[in-house]
């Protein structure tokens, strides 16, 4: 299995759970996600690791030509600006945000998101066993 193989199933495997918990109980998991940046030091924090993760993955994809390496190193760079541009230098401003967003929809619409996040995961760790 290739590096991008194996990043793009673990990025799969992580979708999938972490979004799956949704289709059971969609308040509750809101309520934990919002727990998890409801202050600036958190939502810092949060960006520290999502822009270390997606360094790591731009680093370990590098030099390779093929189509999963390059859509990884374009989403990873985009996580990687949205962490050093928004979450690390304006938490409120991202906090309040990523509140405003959870908050707006309802448990039903949280469910199908879930639903769909699920069958999105799973199309992305087929693709990247398909390797």
């Amino acid at each position: 299995m290739s590096t991008t193989a194996l990043i793009i199933v673990i990025l799969g495997v992580s979708i999938v759970l972490s979004r799956a918990p949704l289709i059971v109980a969609p308040e509750a998991v809101r309520g934990t996600y919002l727990k998890l940046f409801d202050t600036d030091g958190k939502m810092r924090l949060m960006g520290i690791i999502m822009g270390a993760v997606s360094a790591l993955i731009i680093w370990a994809v590098w030099g390779l030509r093929d189509t999963g390496s390059l859509a990884l190193t374009y989403i990873a760079g985009f996580v990687l600006i949205l962490s050093l541009a928004a979450m690390i230098p304006f938490p409120a401003w991202a906090r309040r945000l990523a509140t405003n967003v959870w908050s707006a929809f309802s448990p039903g619409v949280l469910r199908l998101l879930g639903a769909f996040a699920v069958a999105v995961g799973g199309l992305i760790i087929w693709y990247g066993l398909s390797l």
